[in-house]
């Protein structure tokens, strides 16, 4: 790309985030949210099974039972479009 130019670029969510993996969606009893925590649909938490590292969710779903946890990063499963402007080009080597 030259300084000034623009382009739009695809990247297939096979190669952003990957597909969204069912398997990454689990059912949680609600008793098992703190009961600090509201649930509600969108709100992102961080959840830790025992002895692992910390995971991030979303929750999908909540009734008066149960809390639906999706652990698939935001944006598994879509394509992402880019539009890119080139503004300037710093650090060039200088020509010897």
């Amino acid at each position: 790309m030259q300084v000034g130019e623009d382009k739009t670029v695809l990247i297939p969510a096979e190669q952003a985030y990957g597909m969204h993996r069912p398997d990454m969606v689990v059912t949680t009893p609600r008793q098992n949210i703190p009961e600090n925590i509201q649930p509600e649909v969108g709100q992102r938490l961080q959840i830790q099974p025992a002895g692992q590292p910390a995971i991030g969710v979303t929750i999908v779903e909540v009734t008066d039972l149960h809390v639906l946890l999706d652990a698939n990063h935001p944006l598994a499963g879509k394509n992402l479009t880019f539009d890119i402007i080139l503004a300037a080009v710093v650090g060039m080597p200088q020509d010897e």
